[in-house]
């Protein structure tokens, strides 16, 4: 059974022959009575704080699980962010290995012309050379055909 300080300041006992005094019985009681309401008040006060307390762990329960999922989420980001940047990577190192072929597959198809081209200007220039001395010869022998003039032949 609880006892309130009410129950304590009104509680009557019955009277005896050798009994106690009465005003010390009554003095103990308000006494007893004063003590039990400072605790009530004081557990009240505490059962308040705990409730506070309580709510305040909740919160910060709730906000601790928000933070955790927002962890989670900025993890996920993060590795969907380097995986994207990866296979961004790998596009355009495929896309300069593309180039570079065809760079150089342009290089070794003018190599090559021009190496033809340079071939045929060889032979153009090896036959011009052939014609010009066969030109160069046949002058000679013209020249040495032509009958030659003396000065006294060229005066009379």
């Amino acid at each position: 059974m609880k006892l309130s300080p009410l129950d304590i300041q009104h509680q009557e006992f019955a009277a005896a022959l050798s009994g106690y005094s009465k005003r010390q019985v009554r003095d103990f009681l308000a006494r007893a009575a004063d003590s039990l309401e400072a605790l009530i008040r004081e557990n009240q006060q505490l059962l308040a704080e705990l409730a506070k307390r309580d709510k305040k762990i909740e919160e910060l329960s709730v906000a601790e699980a928000e933070l955790k999922r927002a962890v989670i989420a900025a993890e996920r980001i993060g590795n969907e962010m380097k995986q994207n940047a990866k296979r961004e990577a790998e596009l355009i190192i495929q896309e300069a290995e593309m180039v570079k072929t065809k760079i150089i597959r342009e290089a070794e198809a003018r190599l090559k012309q021009n190496g033809t081209e340079i071939a045929r200007l060889e032979r153009q220039s090896q036959l011009f050379r052939e014609q010009f001395r066969g030109l160069l010869k046949a002058y000679e022998r013209s020249l040495d055909n032509l009958p030659e003039k003396t000065p006294a032949s060229a005066e009379g």
